[in-house]
């Protein structure tokens, strides 16, 4: 090989702007190179997918490559991959021998053996002719940068050295911390209180719609609609149509932060993957998922129940004494596990439902289209779908479960599931284990769908800005 000096082909690499930039909006995005690099059948973290654009992001340092980062980051990068190149090329031929490699390999003391070389060889040699040619070369480590070109990406985590000796201080880069289980907590956490805060006034109007049957509201002496439940809580103050959102965001906070949480440690754990079929272990992770939060949550929702449907506020300390004194007990720690019973039994299906189809719409989503992460829209729709499928499957248990957590009667005349379900088939028909659907549906959709929307996009920042 005569010319030994690198030459910049600037038109491929526009090409290859084009064909990474799916979205076709002039930029690179980390979900598009994600995409990109997944099918390439090699090895990538996201920390160094992470640490490649914020090394070519040196302009507007917005966590995306426009055009012209894209060039300059490619240009440098290949510029060292030639001298790497020429460096490994030791008789100029223009080729990479195995003798070539293994002399390298020797010098850096990496114990390779032959047949790992042979199968390397194999996986960058495009035309088989058992020579690395320099585009074969450069179209293999296009993408790995400085950042690590190491033999553990060839051939995995038990060589420490590679085809190009890195110094320590470049992977300095890498050392990002990782989205583990206090950023999980945190993501799910932000999630639950945003989308609660939103919706409360919502989802007082559905808890009163559940226990009208049961109970007088609002001081009515006859059951009201949702129009007019507005209109008598404006009556009371326009603040109270939030009371018992503290509680709620105490209770969501942690709920969906350990909803979250356990959910993706299910779903990542070996010991879920109890089916060949994806989607029923998913399905069975949420249903996992939904018992495990509601037992640990269960006094939390209790108080809050009775707080939002107390004739006159006693506040959350105030309500806490109220359960634990009823049936004239001191401090009856069984009175806060009221209507466990049909919570469980509405939760599973619920959680199974909800968070298995919004998981395996959002995997679907992102196979069809190609895209790493759907957008704000997508998202929308697939937890929203999801939510009113569980929720539409499940009502009748949640309004049982509601109307057995408001009573504060006689524990003689408590009633059971059974009872429950058969005075309200009596009185009402079907129809009747619905009441209040319309209402809940309206507060139930936006909030778990913007619950889901505001995880998956403070995941997002959170690696886009600290990495995984």
């Amino acid at each position: 090989m005569e010319n030994r000096t690198y030459k910049p082909d600037e038109e491929r690499l526009s090409q290859l702007f084009k064909t990474l930039d799916t979205h076709k909006d002039g930029y690179i995005t980390f979900e598009e190179l994600k995409t990109y690099l997944s099918h390439s059948g090699q090895r990538f973290t996201r920390d160094e997918i992470n640490n490649l654009i914020k090394r070519g992001d040196v302009r507007s340092k917005d966590g995306v490559l426009d055009y012209r980062e894209f060039i300059d980051l490619m240009v440098s990068h290949e510029r060292e991959m030639w001298e790497h190149f020429v460096k490994l090329d030791k008789d100029g031929s223009g080729q990479i021998s195995h003798s070539e490699l293994s002399q390298y390999f020797r010098i850096q003391h990496v114990d390779i053996p032959d047949s790992k070389i042979k199968e390397l060889i194999a996986r960058i040699d495009k035309d088989k002719n058992l020579l690395i040619s320099w585009d074969e070369f450069r179209e293999f480590n296009q993408f790995r940068a400085k950042f690590e070109i190491t033999a553990r990406h060839y051939f995995g985590d038990s060589y420490s050295d590679g085809l190009v000796n890195i110094p320590e201080k470049k992977q300095e880069l890498s050392e990002k911390k990782k989205f583990g289980f206090t950023e999980k907590l945190v993501c799910g956490g932000v999630a639950g209180v945003v989308s609660r805060t939103a919706t409360a006034p919502l989802d007082r109007i559905k808890v009163l719609l559940q226990v009208q049957g049961q109970q007088k509201v609002l001081g009515a002496a006859e059951e009201l609609g949702v129009r007019q439940l507005c209109r008598a809580m404006v009556n009371e103050g326009v603040l109270t149509m939030w009371r018992g959102n503290g509680i709620s965001c105490l209770k969501i906070f942690p709920e969906n932060a350990l909803r979250f949480l356990v959910f993706e440690l299910l779903c990542e754990s070996d010991m879920m993957k109890l089916s060949q079929n994806d989607l029923v272990n998913k399905l069975l992770s949420g249903g996992l998922t939904g018992i495990t939060v509601q037992s640990l949550m269960y006094p939390v929702e209790l108080t809050k129940i009775r707080v939002m449907t107390a004739q006159t506020s006693l506040g959350i300390l105030g309500t806490v004494r109220s359960i634990s004194q009823e049936n004239g007990k001191k401090f009856g720690i069984t009175n806060f596990y009221k209507g466990m019973s049909p919570a469980l039994m509405g939760v599973l299906p619920f959680a199974s439902l909800q968070l298995g189809l919004s998981k395996a719409g959002t995997e679907l989503y992102s196979d069809w289209n190609k895209v790493g992460n759907p957008g704000f829209w997508p998202l929308l729709s697939i937890s929203s779908t999801a939510t009113l499928v569980a929720m539409g499957c499940t009502y009748p248990l949640q309004l049982t479960k509601c109307r057995m957590q408001a009573y504060t009667g006689p524990e003689s005349q408590r009633p059971t599931p059974r009872t429950l379900f058969s005075k309200i088939w009596t009185e009402s028909g079907v129809k009747g284990f619905y009441r209040g659907f319309s209402a809940n549906a309206l507060k139930a959709v936006p909030a778990s769908s913007i619950g889901w929307v505001v995880f998956t996009k403070t995941q997002k920042l959170y690696e886009t800005y600290f990495g995984s």
